[in-house]
């Protein structure tokens, strides 16, 4: 009867971990603390509840061997049994957490996707200050259809990889949205410290990059809008795109501002040695 008990405190030990973390990426910060936790406190009962009666249990058949062995033996059995399935719940867990890295990242560049995007305005606080700089490459198409998409996948890997010096947990976010455009989402950041960021950036982007047996220069246009109050990531992105259209407009190696009042975007070079 003891040994039944114990069982069933193992399965319900499994079950009630799982349904704590179930959903458990999607969850707040705060939230997943809280469960896990919880997870870490109902594991410990169960394995505390099963310890005692295991011991109860042991020490009721003394007088016959038999029995005692039969106990034990069944006792180690549920030990075994749960521990198996509490290593097997967290194998679960990390294999969700990779998936949910391969929905968020995108193959080519390693740079967060669309469905990242998506996930950082979910989880983005609707009144924080934010800088959303929008950067296309320029001549990319004509690259691409010349030369090949192997050598537009090679030049895409090659800024990809450029940009990933740029990230930075917690305050700086960049997303690779379309073929050839990127955006890169930096928090807190006033106009000025958009302005530097989009300079490094150009600077990094723009140049000569040698793919296989090719020597290709490239250039990259910047856009630039800072949130106003309650976020809105639909017009923020539409509004960081405009001022890149602006850019390009004007010539390679630039960024624009977009100005909120006027709602006119405001132009500037990088130097006149990159745009050209």
């Amino acid at each position: 009867m003891l040994t039944i008990l114990s069982i069933l405190i193992g399965v319900l030990t499994v079950y009630s971990s799982l349904r704590l973390t179930s959903d458990f990426s999607r969850q707040t910060q705060r939230t997943r603390a809280v469960r896990s936790s919880l997870v870490v406190l109902v594991i410990s009962a169960g394995l505390g509840g099963m310890h005692l009666l295991g011991r109860r249990g042991l020490t009721g058949f003394t007088t016959e061997g038999r029995s005692l062995l039969i106990s034990l033996f069944l006792y180690m059995l549920t030990l075994a049994g749960i521990l198996y399935l509490f290593l097997r719940m967290r194998m679960i867990l990390g294999e969700r957490e990779q998936l949910k890295e391969l929905a968020y990242r995108d193959t080519l560049t390693g740079l967060l996707n669309k469905n990242g995007m998506d996930h950082f305005w979910d989880h983005c606080k609707m009144s924080e200050q934010l800088a959303v700089l929008y950067l296309d490459l320029n001549r990319f198409k004509s690259i691409n259809d010349t030369l090949g998409h192997h050598t537009g996948d090679l030049l895409l890997e090659a800024v990809g990889t450029s940009l990933q010096q740029f990230t930075c947990k917690g305050k700086r976010h960049i997303f690779r949205v379309g073929g050839d455009e990127f955006v890169i989402i930096a928090k807190r950041y006033s106009r000025k410290e958009a302005e530097q960021l989009a300079l490094k950036v150009l600077e990094r982007i723009t140049r000569t990059y040698k793919l296989e047996s090719h020597e290709l220069f490239v250039s990259a246009s910047v856009g630039i809008t800072i949130s106003q109050g309650r976020i809105d990531p639909k017009q923020l992105l539409q509004e960081a795109d405009s001022a890149m259209y602006n850019a390009k407009q004007l010539g390679s190696g630039r960024y624009a501002v977009y100005k909120q009042e006027s709602r006119i975007p405001s132009v500037k070079l990088l130097s006149s040695s990159r745009a050209q």
